[in-house]
Formats: C-alpha cells, sequence, structure tokens
C-alpha cells in the first residue's frame, strides 16, 4: 500500500532582468509620485512610485517601475559581523534612526540590501554606488537621471492580475528596480558592435508547451509561485525562426526539449529576452481596381515613389526564452497544487540548445561592493 505524505510545500519560483538602454518618459507627468494611500490596509501610509521606460533599442521600449511605502524599519547587514558570528542574522534599526546615523552606520560597514544606485562618477572617473531602502532610492533615481540616459537597470519580475474597465482580469508583468546605474558613455544603437540586452532569468514550474508551425514559435505555461505560496500560469514564447524564413538549429533543439522532455512539475530555470518591440514593414499600395482606373482617367501625375506605399507597424510584447540553465525533474505534481489534503507521493548533461545567455553582458563590473560577500546573506 503506497504511503501517504504530506503535498509538497510550494517554494517561490524568483524571476530577475536586466535592461541596459536609455532612459525615456521619465520626465512626463506622474512618473514620480509621492502621496499617502487612500484605501486599503495601508490607507494613510505614505508612499513613493517611480515608472518609466528604458529604451534597449531602436525598435524595444520597456517599461519599469518601483513603488515602496515609508519604512518603519530598516534591516542592515555586516559581513564582518557574519564572520565572527555565525549564526548572525542581521541587525534592524528604526528608519528614523537609520537617517541620523546612516554614515556612521556605513563607515562601520553595515550595508542596506534592499537597493543599490550609482548615478555618478568620482575625480577618478569611477562609479559611486551606494546601497539605500527602495523608498529612498526611487526619489533620487527620479532626481538623477534623465531621458536619453545611457542606464544599465536590474531588478525582480512580478506577476499580477487585475480587472479592467470591461470586467475583464488582465495578466501584468512589473519590471521592479532593485539596482541602477548610469553609464559614462552613450549608448549608440547604430554602433557596430552593439548588443541589445533585454535579458530575464524565470524560475517556473512547466505546466505545458503548444507548437506553432506556422508562427515557428512554442507557447510555454509557466507556472509561477509568489513567496505566500500563491501561483499562477504565465505564458512564455520561443521562437525557433532565424528571421529569414528558416529556422536556428539551437532553438528548434530546444523546442524540441520542451515539447517532449520536460513534463508537469518539473522546476526550471530559463532565461530569455522581455520584448516591447514594434516592427515596421512597408507594404506596397494594391493597384487595378476600378476605383484606381477612374482616378487615372482624370488625368495629373502619379505620387512620388516615396508615397506610394506605407508603413505597417506589428507589435510584439512578450517574453521569449532563449536557454536553460537549471531543470529539476518532478519537483511537484498537480496534486500539490490543488488542496491542503494529504496526497499520494511517488518515490523518486542539461545540453538542451538555444542560445547562450546574456546575464554579465555590461559594459562594466556591476559587482556588489568589496565588503560585500553575498555568499554569507541571510537568504
Amino acid at each position: 500500500m503506497a504511503k501517504k505524505v504530506e503535498k509538497k510545500q510550494l517554494e517561490q519560483t524568483k524571476g530577475t532582468f536586466k535592461f541596459i538602454g536609455k532612459v525615456t518618459r521619465i520626465e512626463k507627468e506622474g512618473a514620480f509620485k509621492e502621496e499617502n494611500a487612500t484605501k486599503g490596509k495601508n490607507e494613510g501610509k505614505l508612499y513613493r512610485s517611480l515608472r518609466f521606460g528604458i529604451k534597449t533599442s531602436d525598435t524595444n521600449d520597456m517599461t519599469v517601475s518601483m513603488y515602496d511605502f515609508e519604512p518603519t524599519e530598516i534591516f542592515l547587514w555586516n559581513s564582518e559581523k557574519k564572520k565572527k558570528d555565525s549564526g548572525y542574522k542581521g541587525d534592524r534599526v528604526s528608519y528614523e534612526k537609520w537617517q541620523e546615523q546612516k554614515d556612521e552606520l556605513s563607515e562601520k560597514g553595515f550595508a542596506i540590501l534592499q537597493s543599490k544606485i550609482g548615478l555618478d562618477y568620482d575625480e577618478k572617473g569611477k562609479l559611486v554606488t551606494k546601497s539605500l531602502p527602495s523608498f529612498v532610492s526611487s526619489k533620487k533615481i527620479f532626481d538623477g537621471l534623465t531621458n536619453a540616459d545611457s542606464v544599465v537597470l536590474e531588478g525582480d519580475i512580478r506577476y499580477s492580475t487585475y480587472e479592467n474597465r470591461n470586467g475583464d482580469t488582465v495578466a501584468q508583468t512589473t519590471y521592479t528596480i532593485k539596482r541602477a546605474f548610469k553609464m559614462k558613455n552613450e549608448l549608440d544603437f547604430t554602433a557596430d558592435d552593439f548588443e541589445e540586452t533585454t535579458y530575464f532569468e524565470q524560475e517556473m514550474v512547466f505546466v505545458d508547451a503548444k507548437l506553432e508551425k506556422k508562427e515557428k514559435k512554442v507557447y510555454v505555461t509557466g507556472r509561477i509561485i509568489d513567496y505566500n505560496q500563491n501561483f499562477a500560469d504565465r505564458d512564455f514564447v520561443l521562437d525557433y525562426s532565424d528571421g529569414a524564413d528558416g529556422t536556428d538549429a539551437g532553438m528548434v533543439k530546444l523546442a524540441d526539449a520542451f515539447l517532449k522532455k520536460f513534463k508537469f512539475g518539473d522546476l526550471i530555470n530559463a532565461y530569455g529576452e522581455a520584448l516591447n518591440r514594434v516592427i515596421l514593414s512597408e507594404v506596397e499600395a494594391k493597384e487595378g481596381d476600378e476605383k484606381d482606373d477612374l482616378l487615372a482617367s482624370l488625368g495629373g501625375r502619379n505620387k512620388p515613389s516615396q508615397a506610394q506605399g506605407y508603413v505597417a507597424r506589428t507589435y510584439i510584447n512578450e517574453m521569449q526564452i532563449t536557454g536553460v540553465q537549471a531543470w529539476d525533474k518532478k519537483e511537484y505534481t498537480e496534486e500539490d497544487f490543488v488542496s491542503d489534503e494529504l496526497v499520494v507521493k511517488e518515490d523518486d548533461d542539461l545540453d538542451l540548445g538555444g542560445k547562450a545567455s546574456k546575464k554579465n553582458n555590461s559594459p562594466f563590473d556591476l559587482g556588489d561592493d568589496e565588503d560585500e560577500d553575498d555568499s554569507d546573506l541571510p537568504f
């Protein structure tokens, strides 16, 4: 008789992004807000929101944001204290105390892990970075950047839903800034060595994959689990065309893996490109119908050649998977997502194709400060 055990606890699946590009829409009215909440459990509490664009190429423009309430406490980390005490779990101080003693705390080796920004360079040309509460960073980013500034932005991807005016439920993807760095040199999208970076990584529970041969795409459904063990399914796209009526061999191999190798419940960590792209194409005007013949009989001159066609716009808004860097088989079963009842549990080379990861595609080293060691962090 099979042994009954409790269902597997759902673990958070994290998503991160890294965009390199030029700032847009930060000077638009409402890009930054500092107001008191008017409803909900945080009614009356002060919050700051920041929302602007980053143009990663001439045709791709992503939206990034920040939203934070004024904190009451600040979590501080000290690597030296961790070395001396393996049980060290960090320190907490009031927001007021941090504001009064932030320079002194920094000199003593205390760092804030919530966000990091670097918007200025010193006399030696070195980027000056600061670790700050997100509530503080959003205002400094708004004050320190203008449209067309070249930046590197990194952060977390969050998924949510909302109800629109028609009563329909709409899925929403939010790119929340955690690290912002202003580049010393301006990006040139037309340069021969320019390579677009609109990179994302996303852990997910594999649910299903569907092939669309005409589009040369595989549509992947991944299940995203949040910190509170809530979960929702999101769609990702795998495009195995090479852009010239052919196919990309590496991407075909990866598409085959999604269609045949991955099973429901497998935990995968995929990476790819986040797109909000417009594709422009010229369409020739139609010729030879009766109306054209009638108008031609009236005489006159032909239209100039540059006006005889028109530009058609195709919009692509999707997260395109280009590779997988981790794969844990049979991590979850369907019962794990059904109820809290006891369920029956079964006993229990990553060369999948795709493209190389662009995670480290950066014009300069954006690693942590020298006095911060990620290996001893509490999470």
